[in-house]
């Protein structure tokens, strides 16, 4: 297990100086050939023929090294824990990320919760009630959950209750530690629209994998041997059900923290997403830079930690 798990770590780094290079080389290499770099963002359109202000700025940014330097002080800072300072308000974009990210963490966990708390069971119900009409209500319930867009119910929620109710999402945030009434109001409604999409997935899959298991052979012969049906229910069969989920979970759990992004501007939450996308608006470097290694470091921590889990959840899982 120890040595699995140092494999992965290693897989993991390499991962990481893989996205590294390839965030660098589209951001300083094929986006400015497209579009231009920051310096000509910054710089208006009076400015435009200014080369000695250009020049100056390129220096004051490091921008007129040559390209491998640029990148070999990148990883030097990274390897010091500095993701740098912002090209535009000088702020460190690690205490920008150390502030936004608990945001967007809450905002894809709550919606996580919510998906699993509303398809596991669901999924559990729909396989025990194969083919009867509680199977085709929550099938029906899975096909239109997965169908319809959850940022576009956000917006419709949002349009409906400030015609109807008067309400809107509040124009200025409050974090849990200043008012946690609140902060549950304005992250609650948000994190549970997240989850409505994906747990149509979930159930459809929870589904699937109960009713496999239960007609596999040991889920007989414990119902032979007279166990009531909760016991082998929980204690058999959902346990070797909630693999394939796990996975899910693992491999879905950077994508609904990195996709909030949406919700966040819907719901003016200031988190990674909306950082995110502000930045590249003016091409930003060390924000996007910041940001994105800290998108895929979460990525790679979640993959190790769902293939660690194997073995807790199956113990005919083993690593040599």
């Amino acid at each position: 297990m120890g040595k699995y798990i140092l494999r992965r770590l290693l897989l993991g780094l390499v991962t990481i100086w893989l996205v590294t290079v390839i965030l660098f080389t589209g951001l300083r290499i094929v986006v400015p050939a497209v579009v231009g770099d920051v310096v000509d963002i910054m710089i208006d359109e009076s400015a435009k023929d200014d080369t000695e202000l250009a020049d100056r700025l390129r220096a004051e940014f490091g921008l007129n090294k040559a390209i491998h330097k640029q990148y070999f002080d990148w990883i030097g800072q990274l390897l010091r824990g500095d993701l740098g300072e912002s090209l535009f308000n000088g702020r460190p974009v690690s205490k920008e990320i150390q502030d936004r990210l608990p945001v967007s963490l809450e905002l894809g966990l709550i919606g996580l919760g919510a998906t699993i708390i509303v398809a596991v069971p669901m999924g559990i119900v729909a396989a025990l009630k194969q083919d009867r009409w509680p199977d085709y209500l929550l099938r029906g319930y899975a096909v239109g959950s997965s169908s319809v867009p959850s940022f576009w119910i956000a917006i419709v929620i949002i349009t409906f209750a400030s015609l109807w109710w008067r309400w809107a999402p509040p124009l200025e945030f409050t974090y849990l530690h200043e008012n946690p009434i609140q902060h549950i109001k304005i992250m609650i409604l948000p994190g549970l629209i997240i989850g409505l999409t994906p747990s149509g997935s979930f159930l459809r899959i929870m589904r699937g994998q109960m009713l496999e298991v239960l007609r596999q052979d040991y889920v007989r012969t414990a119902r032979a041997k007279g166990l009531s049906e909760t016991t082998v229910l929980y204690r058999h069969a959902l346990r070797n059900g909630l693999i394939p989920i796990v996975t899910i979970i693992g491999l879905i759990l950077p994508n609904v923290i990195a996709g909030t992004v949406l919700f966040e501007i819907i719901f003016l939450l200031p988190g990674m997403g909306r950082y995110l996308v502000e930045s590249l608006r003016f091409l930003d470097y060390p924000v996007i830079q910041g940001t994105n290694i800290v998108f895929a470091l979460i990525i790679v921590a979640s993959n190790l930690m769902v293939d660690v889990s194997y073995a807790w959840i199956d113990p005919r899982i083993r690593y040599s």
